[in-house]
């Protein structure tokens, strides 16, 4: 066979391949548009969700059960959802046999206000989060913001400066689980306790990816040789060198 005849060929075959293609798409595009207009919705589900409550989702909502497909609102039904205090976003998915899925999507906490008595989660963002007893996370304690209303989100720069604190230490695992209770001051800025021996670390302002790195080393280094009970204030503010006071 020629050259210029095997070019045809392979021509030929891309084209048809392409047109196959396009057939399908088109295909399964009418068959969305089709399924959609004409299911009745026969049944819902939701998946994803931890600390919202099923039977809370299927009750702050308008059931679509008995709805065609394309006459439910989903817009109104998203925005319902996430008006809950954990729902930060929303999916829906539909099947042939006329069962919706919404996908949740839930707000984690990355700490605990503790404001005297009051208690309530906080998530990044600033968002706070209600407290369920049975739905506890094991996550620092944070002191010195107001836990209520849980309407509020929080957006001083001091809090700011405590979340990407917070942020950095989850990403260091270290940080993560030798920290039992973090404060902010304007003299110190971001404080934190040990979970053993209460020892108070002092990371100051900004940067805390580096200076989360320097404890890491110090704790390797010095603390699991000399012990926690060593130190009474760890300062990690200065760029290069690490102050102690026993």
């Amino acid at each position: 066979m020629s050259r210029t005849k095997k070019h045809k060929k392979k021509w030929f075959s891309s084209i048809a391949g392409i047109a196959f293609a396009l057939t399908l798409t088109g295909l399964a595009v009418f068959a969305g548009f089709y399924m959609e207009k004409n299911t009745e919705i026969k049944a819902l589900q939701f998946t994803g969700h931890y600390f919202t409550d099923e039977e809370l989702l299927v009750n702050t909502i308008d059931s679509p059960i008995g709805m065609m497909a394309d006459s439910i609102r989903f817009e109104s039904i998203f925005e319902s959802l996430q008006s809950l205090p954990y729902v930060k976003d929303v999916n829906v998915t539909m099947n042939i046999r006329g069962t919706l899925t919404f996908g949740i999507r839930e707000h984690e906490p990355i700490a605990m206000l503790v404001d005297g008595s009051n208690r309530s989660y906080v998530a990044e963002g600033g968002i706070k989060l209600p407290v369920y007893p049975e739905k506890i996370r094991n996550v620092p304690l944070v002191y010195g913001f107001a836990a209520l209303p849980v309407a509020d989100t929080l957006k001083s720069d001091a809090y700011r400066q405590v979340e990407d604190f917070l942020i950095s230490a989850r990403q260091n695992n270290l940080g993560w689980i030798t920290i039992s209770e973090v404060a902010w001051n304007k003299h110190e800025g971001v404080v934190a306790l040990t979970h053993d021996n209460g020892v108070k670390l002092l990371f100051g302002q900004d940067n805390f990816d580096r200076k989360l790195r320097h404890w890491q080393a110090f704790y390797t280094d010095v603390v699991s040789k000399k012990g926690i009970q060593s130190f009474n204030i760890i300062d990690l503010r200065f760029r290069d060198q690490i102050v102690t006071r026993n």
